[in-house]
């Protein structure tokens, strides 16, 4: 009887999971809409500030989703020496169709029909076709606003199915020479961000998109086979870790005073190039330090309460904005008006408490009927191919 493969484990991806989609959550968060408080400094410094980590928090997400359909791929050729690519669609399409479909009804159809003191001129600037299609991240530009972003955060669902769509056929195509095909994806980004960077709209398309797609791949290509540069990186030491944790966390913090007094210097496209392969670069470092180095400062995994959340991040990431309302509508219900107080802690809250609930009710009695069908669609055999099934584990 044949059994299913006995896939690598990587036990903090969950939690990096729930950590990126729960700093876009607070992204947009603290909805408002009193003018005064709109334009209050510290109103706007804490948005400027989840801003640049609303940025953080999606390359990390792309980056994950390079390096585990990377690895994926490379598990695959090692037990058959080729993948089955349409199995590899199907366990991807029932792992990301069906909710972003009921997305899709609720933002499109039933939203807009529902009171909820938050006004909109521009629910339908994107047409149902264009979601459908997923085609509509080559011309979405976030407005901010909860009601548009119910299904206007399925934007980074849309670039995720064309990698998904083509990564596996273009890895084939190039297999052996996965390296130059890396840097030719890498070409294809820089010379795509030099002619459309200057586009509000570029930040949500796929090929700005393939920087992370492509870092995150190469770290899975990196440590599948233990190259040279895996070693060395996965020696790096604790004060390293630590100091290029803090330095990545103060460029967070000045992101846009340090990229202001840049711009002075600096053409606009090499800048916009630069800051994409840094933060991708650094973000894929944290990912990597999180599954294969042993002198982690921490392991993300060890904070417990983040990894069931990340079972059900994906369910987390498509019902945030609708957590968002409920939490701007709980605040004004029970404290009558608006204030910081109010804003900063009790909306978040709330918001916070209605996402996990809607996410975990999602993931139970809709998304898990569906993906246990992907079992139908899972390689068979079981292997245990040597330092690949346990990188998690630290060396006796």
């Amino acid at each position: 009887m044949k059994r299913l493969i006995k896939k690598s484990q990587f036990d903090n991806i969950n939690a990096l999971r729930f950590l990126a989609v729960l700093i876009i959550f607070l992204s947009h968060s603290f909805i408002t809409t009193d003018p005064q408080i709109q334009v209050s400094s510290l109103y706007l410094d804490l948005r400027q500030f989840t801003a640049n980590l609303n940025v953080a928090a999606y390359s990390l997400l792309f980056i994950l989703t390079g390096f585990l359909n990377t690895w994926t791929i490379f598990e695959e050729r090692f037990i058959y020496k080729k993948m089955n690519v349409l199995r590899f669609y199907m366990r991807r399409i029932l792992g990301i169709l069906p909710l972003y479909l009921l997305i899709f009804i609720i933002g499109y159809y039933i939203a807009p029909r529902v009171p909820v003191g938050i006004h909109s001129e521009n629910l339908h600037a994107v047409s149902a076709f264009d979601y459908l299609t997923f085609t509509f991240n080559f011309r979405y530009e976030d407005t901010w606003n909860p009601l548009t972003n119910i299904m206007g955060n399925m934007w980074s669902i849309a670039a995720t199915f064309h990698f998904i769509l083509a990564w596996p056929l273009l890895m084939e195509y190039f297999r052996r020479n996965e390296g130059a095909f890396f840097i030719i994806a890498l070409l294809a980004f820089g010379v795509s961000a030099w002619f459309w960077s200057g586009n509000a709209s570029f930040r949500y398309n796929t090929l700005n998109i393939l920087c992370d797609f492509v870092v995150g791949a190469y770290i899975a290509y990196i440590s599948f086979f233990k190259y040279a540069m895996y070693s060395r990186l996965k020696s790096s030491t604790r004060r390293t870790i630590g100091f290029i944790y803090l330095a990545f966390f103060v460029f967070i913090v000045f992101r846009k005073t340090i990229l202001f007094e840049a711009a002075k210097e600096v053409p606009a496209q090499i800048l916009f190039i630069a800051e994409r392969l840094v933060i991708s670069g650094v973000l894929a470092f944290f990912v990597f330090e999180q599954n294969f180095s042993s002198n982690s400062v921490f392991k993300l995994a060890k904070l417990r309460i983040f990894n069931f959340p990340g079972t059900i991040s994906y369910g987390f990431y498509a019902y945030s904005a609708i957590g968002s309302i409920i939490g701007f509508q709980a605040m004004l219900f029970i404290v009558g008006e608006q204030s910081m107080a109010a804003i900063f802690i009790l909306e978040p809250a709330v918001g916070l408490a209605a996402t996990f609930a809607l996410a975990w009710f999602s993931y139970e009695y809709f998304e898990k009927k569906f993906l246990r069908r992907r079992k139908n669609y899972n390689p068979t055999r079981e292997y245990n191919p040597a330092e690949v099934a346990n990188v998690n584990k630290k060396p006796a």
